[in-house]
């Protein structure tokens, strides 16, 4: 019941602030286009696209697909990673498989300074054209790997997460050494347009997706999550800065105020400063997926799709061109597609800016919607025709536009987080931290905020004697104590959230609670999904967990080093070694003991988390006097 009150709680504030659940809005319907209709739609663009005469994909063999930019005749890790998004959103696995797999084979480096980075563009026999990478590739296959794993799971015969985390390690791995960068500009916390010396110094707006990085928050489990929230805090802040305050409009390439680059003269074209060309277009469907999705910017966000709306459409909601300089003008250079210097109505902008209807109610927003309705994906009058970019757009939006774009949740496990700890020996993992653990089911210690977690509340807490031999016991899996826990009395009629704000009325109970013992797939131990698996509560809670190390010899001079979300106490041999305060997150050695000894023999390390809203979850290793893990000691059952 607890659980239930909880979620009812978090359901009620999604509705009171806005806050997107589940659900998403389907715009073609309120427009009265029928379900089916809007099925075929989609069905109809995805065989144009994927399966048609004039198709961008292509099966190779039995294992491997691409998806190929076929007016330039090659294959590029924007359309590979594109092709996955089309493929997890409408959970056609075996396509989405197939792609990465190819990608990995052909695109990625597997060895020197670009190792684990991906080549921009191909031959379509998987040669290399570029050794070079293109940040918004990476950037996509990541987002495409952690929504895979949230749909699919990670059992299968690829594991989505593993994959996500190994090339997010790698883009954090690299530092500028022999040229290489990371796709994030470390200074600025904002992803740059190549990871090399000169595409450091600068970005692409469309490049920008916060809602990517909310998603690596929540998913990629690699203790960067204050890393990931902040970029996308600084990604919605530097689109402010990009798009312009009258017009909307944003260039193609920007410093990371915002300003446009200007680029030397190169291949004939002459030197310019950057203007709204194609890799612009997808700048308004992604702010309206940061809308629909986080709305965490929803008043920028709205005003912002006022202004692009008003701007092309102002110039004839069937007529307004593909390119456009700051004040929504024609620009001063018009960039080439298909071997033709001209302005189209393109159906791949038309498909974005008809996305950002989701964000806004204008007089252009429902007509700009009926007429991508309307439009084909087909030659335009000079015999253009674009399937790859203007196709993937075109699916993009209707996706978005018909609620289909999504999130996709995974329906946690426990076996997701967690093995039962076996008979043999453990040891610490590569990195030196300790995974395996007896866990105590959550002691109930309601707490609203965490920013009650100040020293002296923490002490009282912690050193507070919930039940029998707590800082003595050595549990057994399965082994049932009797804890004394605080219970938030619960409120009778209809939720009053002035009430809620109140302090809780708290009364004392006794539960039984069982220990138990698990070998954490993680480095982190997920103590919220420990108990949310286990249908316990999960907000509110005290967490106590005991491992045992064996040790041949003393090792001297070592420092325990942990993270974790939220406030935290550890005992080493029945003695207090480390305590963190505050509101945190967790975050690998984010605190350090002093000098302490393993001594030879059996030593029990013990911890405690409290949490109020919020996750859960910790970290420990040991660290030597060169700062290096340590891992010379076996842990026991």
């Amino acid at each position: 019941m607890k659980n239930k009150f909880y979620s009812l709680v978090i359901a009620c504030c999604c509705i009171m602030f806005c806050i997107p659940m589940n659900a998403q809005r389907n715009y073609f319907k309120e427009l009265g286009y029928s379900i089916d209709e809007i099925n075929a739609k989609i069905e109809a663009a995805y065989y144009e696209v994927f399966e048609g005469p004039n198709r961008a994909y292509q099966n190779v063999g039995d294992k491997m697909g691409y998806v190929a930019d076929v007016k330039n005749k090659d294959v590029r890790t924007e359309g590979q990673s594109y092709g996955m998004m089309v493929a997890v959103q409408l959970n056609k696995q075996d396509i989405f498989n197939r792609i990465w797999r190819w990608s990995k084979e052909y695109m990625m480096h597997k060895e020197g300074p670009m190792k684990g980075f991906f080549a921009w563009h191909c031959k379509r026999d998987g040669t290399k054209l570029a050794q070079g990478s293109a940040c918004d590739g990476e950037l996509y296959f990541i987002t495409d790997l952690l929504l895979a794993s949230r749909r699919w799971g990670n059992d299968g015969e690829i594991n989505y997460l593993k994959e996500a985390q190994m090339l997010l390690n790698t883009i954090f791995s690299k530092d500028g050494s022999d040229g290489v960068y990371s796709i994030i500009n470390m200074e600025h916390k904002i992803i740059c347009f190549t990871p090399d010396k000169n595409g450091y110094k600068f970005s692409d707006p469309s490049y920008n997706l916060p809602a990517f990085y909310e998603i690596w928050a929540e998913s990629a489990q690699d203790g960067r999550e204050g890393l990931y929230r902040q970029l996308a805090d600084n990604a919605r802040a530097y689109l402010h800065k990009c798009c312009d305050e009258k017009t909307g409009i944003n260039p193609d390439n920007t410093d990371f105020e915002g300003k446009a680059t200007r680029f030397p003269g190169f291949g004939g074209r002459p030197a310019m400063v950057s203007e709204f060309h194609f890799d612009s277009w997808r700048v308004p469907m992604n702010i309206a997926m940061d809308f629909v999705w986080y709305g965490k910017d929803r008043q920028w966000q709205k005003a912002y799709a006022d202004k692009f709306q008003t701007t092309l459409c102002a110039q004839g909601i069937t007529t307004f061109p593909d390119q456009y300089a700051h004040d929504g003008g024609k620009p001063n250079f018009i960039m080439p597609a298909g071997g033709k210097q001209v302005l189209r109505h393109s159906i791949g902008l038309v498909a974005t800016a008809a996305t950002a209807s989701l964000m806004t109610d204008n007089q252009y927003s429902k007509d700009l919607v009926r007429h991508l309705w309307d439009m084909k994906l087909k030659k335009y009058s000079d015999g253009y025709y674009d399937v790859y970019y203007d196709g993937l757009l075109y699916i993009f939006s209707l996706l978005h536009l018909s609620g289909n774009y999504r999130m996709w949740f995974h329906q946690p496990q426990l076996s997701d987080y967690f093995a039962p700890a076996t008979e043999a020996i453990a040891t610490p993992d590569e990195n030196g931290f300790i995974r395996r653990w007896t866990l105590l089911e959550p002691i109930s210690k309601p707490n609203r905020s965490n920013t009650v977690f100040t020293d002296t509340y923490l002490r009282g807490v912690f050193g507070k004697e919930y039940f029998a031999k707590q800082m003595t016991i050595i549990p057994k899996n399965g082994q049932v104590v009797k804890a004394t826990v605080e219970i938030e009395e619960k409120q009778e009629g209809p939720i009053d959230f002035r009430r809620q704000m109140a302090p809780p009325k708290i009364k004392n109970e006794v539960q039984k609670l069982a220990w138990h013992q698990y070998d954490s797939k993680l480095y982190n131990v997920k103590l919220f999904r420990f108990a949310s698996c286990l249908d316990k509560q999960m907000y509110g809670v005290l967490f106590w967990g005991v491992t045992v190390i064996d040790c041949e010899n003393d090792i001297p001079n070592v420092r325990l080093a942990v993270g974790s979300n939220g406030a935290s106490m550890w005992w080493l041999n029945g003695e207090e070694v480390l305590m963190l305060s505050g509101d945190r997150r967790m975050v690998a050695d984010d605190g350090m003991s002093g000098r302490i000894t393993l001594k030879k023999g059996r030593n029990i390390l013990r911890c405690a988390v409290i949490n109020g809203p919020g996750m859960s979850d910790f970290c420990a290793r040991f660290i030597d006097e060169k700062g290096q893990p340590v891992k010379n000691f076996t842990i026991v059952r």
